[in-house]
């Protein structure tokens, strides 16, 4: 993947602006880690129990490790930080308790699970927590399956996660809306938009809780829910 992306974007990395870094994110600064490549790359991972759903598991590396903190005092702080290290999020945000200042907008994934692992309702809110603890005071939900952004129950006209016909088809439809207005192609597994571009309003932490809570709720409900299925980001700013 480095090696392609290298390929595929070698005229920024030309002018400079684009650094490829070889490394994993992890709360430890240049020290040896195992890191497991799994067949389904999205899923590879410090965390075995992630990279081996279904069996995938392909193959373990050693490689080294960076912390956001040090790239952020080598290379600046960012307008804004995407986090998406499955299963690590979390503890990457821990380590920023003591940097300041801060990227504007955040985003991370909510939850990050092994095939047969579970957690509690408070631990699910713990990457929400953690970007409190941080500053951070205004939030949106945004399901990664269409990109739409969950709104709290009592404004929730589609019942998102858990969707019905009609909803998928509203789904689909904003994705191509966001493509157009943006101009950018956001496929299948794409982050998305940030910041105001995503649309509807920003929610207060109480109010981001409970729209957290409504929605994994509604998912794990479903009868086709998988464990590690509510596949959510938390946007952030200060």
């Amino acid at each position: 993947m480095i090696r392609l992306a290298r390929e595929n974007f070698s005229s920024y990395l030309d002018d400079g602006r684009l650094t490829i870094l070889n490394s994993a994110l992890s709360d430890k600064e240049n020290e040896e880690a195992t890191f497991y490549i799994s067949e389904q790359t999205e899923w590879s991972s410090l965390k075995r129990s992630i990279s081996d759903r279904k069996s995938s598991l392909r193959e373990v590396i050693k490689v080294k490790t960076r912390t956001l903190p040090s790239l952020m005092r080598e290379f600046g702080t960012p307008y804004y930080c995407k986090i998406d290290v499955e299963g690590y999020d979390r503890i990457c945000l821990q380590t920023l308790s003591m940097l300041k200042p801060l990227p504007p907008f955040m985003s991370v994934e909510t939850e990050c699970l092994g095939e047969h692992e579970t957690i509690s309702e408070e631990q699910a809110l713990e990457t929400l927590v953690e970007l409190h603890n941080l500053g951070y005071r205004k939030f949106k939900l945004v399901c990664q399956e269409d990109l739409t952004v969950l709104e709290p129950e009592s404004r929730s006209f589609f019942k998102r996660i858990a969707p019905t016909s009609l909803a998928s088809k509203f789904a689909r439809a904003r994705t191509r809306w966001l493509s157009s207005s943006l101009g950018y192609d956001f496929r299948y597994g794409s982050t998305g938009p940030f910041g105001n571009d995503l649309g509807s309003e920003w929610l207060s932490y109480e109010s981001s809780r409970r729209t957290l809570l409504y929605h994994r709720r509604r998912y794990f409900k479903s009868r086709s829910a998988v464990n590690y299925g509510f596949w959510c980001d938390w946007h952030a700013k200060l």
